[in-house]
Order: C-alpha cells, then sequence, then structure tokens
C-alpha cells in the first residue's frame, strides 16, 4: 500500500474520532456553533495533521498489535483508561461548557481563554516539532533493526515532548470550555496512560541503548522541562 493511500486512510480515521470526541457531543449539547468549540476543532485537525504528514513522508505505522504497550497486560488496561477517559474528558467538557451560560465576551472570562489559546498553540508546535525531529522514527513503542536514539532538538529538553504535547492539548481543551471536573478527570487518564506508556518506552530504550540512553536521562526531564 502506498503512503498516499495510508495517509488518506490514517486521515479518515482522525476524521471519525474527531467527529466522536468533539463533534458528536457538540451537537448533542447544542454549542456545535460556538467559536470555542470551531477553535478547538481546528486545533485538533492542525494537532493530528503531523501525524498524516509522517505516514505519508516515510509510510505506514506500526501495528496496533505490536505496540510494546499492548501487549502486556498492565499496558492494554492502561491503554482502555484511555480511550475511555479521554472520551469522557471530552463529552464532560462539552457538556459543562453548554450549562455554564458562561457571557464569554465579558473581561472576566478573557484570561483563561487567552491561556487555552496559548496552550492549544504551545501543544501544536511542539507536536510538530517533534515528529519533524524524529522523522521515520516517530511510531507507536516498537523499535526497529535500524533505530536510533534522537537527541537533537526538542528532544534536548525533554525525552517525550509528543507525550508533553497529548497533554497540552487535552488540558488547553478543558481550560477553553472551563471544566474543572473535565481537567481533574484528564489528570487521572493522563497518569495511567502515559505513565504506563513512558515507563515501557524507557524500559525498552535502555534495553536498546544502555549507557547511551542511561546518560540522556541524566541531561533531560521526561516530560515538563526543567520540573519533571
Amino acid at each position: 500500500m502506498s503512503s498516499s493511500v495510508s495517509a488518506i486512510q490514517l486521515a479518515l480515521v482522525l476524521v471519525a474520532m474527531l467527529a466522536i470526541l468533539i463533534v458528536l457531543p457538540a451537537l448533542l449539547f447544542g454549542v456545535v456553533q460556538q467559536w470555542q468549540v470551531i477553535f478547538l476543532l481546528l486545533g485538533y485537525v492542525g494537532f493530528f495533521q503531523g501525524t498524516i504528514w509522517r505516514v505519508f513522508r516515510y509510510g505506514n505505522l506500526t501495528k496496533t498489535s505490536e505496540d510494546e504497550q499492548f501487549k502486556r497486560r498492565s499496558g492494554r488496561l492502561a491503554l482502555a483508561v484511555q480511550f475511555i477517559g479521554l472520551l469522557a474528558v471530552h463529552w464532560l467538557a462539552l457538556y459543562d461548557f453548554s450549562r455554564s451560560g458562561v457571557v464569554w465576551r465579558t473581561a472576566d472570562n478573557l484570561l483563561p481563554v487567552n491561556v487555552a489559546i496559548f496552550i492549544v498553540g504551545s501543544a501544536i508546535i511542539i507536536n510538530q516539532a517533534a515528529i519533524r525531529t524524529l522523522k521515520g522514527f516517530f511510531d507507536r513503542i516498537a523499535i526497529a533493526p535500524d533505530h536510533q536514539l534522537v537527541t537533537t532538538g526538542i528532544y534536548s529538553i525533554v525525552r517525550h515532548p509528543i507525550y508533553l504535547s497529548y497533554v497540552l492539548l487535552f488540558t488547553g481543551f478543558c481550560t477553553m470550555l472551563q471544566s474543572f471536573a473535565s481537567w481533574v478527570l484528564l489528570g487521572f487518564v493522563c497518569t495511567i496512560w502515559l505513565g504506563s506508556r513512558i515507563a515501557i518506552e524507557e524500559e525498552m530504550l535502555e534495553a536498546r541503548f544502555g549507557k547511551q540512553y542511561k546518560a540522556y536521562q541524566q541531561k533531560t526531564k521526561r516530560l515538563f522541562p526543567f520540573i519533571y
């Protein structure tokens, strides 16, 4: 299958995902016409086009069944938490937004809106920078025979910038819609899902690259620059 066909198929999958996460609940809760929802939808499109670019440029991602997290029982549990949890986060945030009756043009609400725009924008920039740095090595948790350890660009600051971009994207979503409950739920979901994923990935990289990866760990933070 050609890369272009694979990229088109992935784009259709992402469209379906966005329909389930954002469009459908926004329609049901009567907020699909609100500019905040439209902004977030466009932000998600901009965010995930990086993955489509990678497939178009370098070919298919590794099959989900070959992802190391999927192979492990604890990893599959974390993936279930991811799927159900992120669905709940998005629907809950949109529901709260529909019930809030917030007047978005008042000065009191400019701060969270501006913060949310900044967070979503940062998520897109970090995601695109990380994918273009990794190039063909951006994949699921599976190490190819020719795999190389990438420590340049944004990877010289944090070891998992793509996971950071996901945290920022979803945080920006909850912040824009001013849903505290969904923000708390997101923290739980990301702790389980990404905590498992990062642990597995670092275990594999350490086994593959040994002292080289350990030295890299000593120089960088795992997820948040200068913090963690």
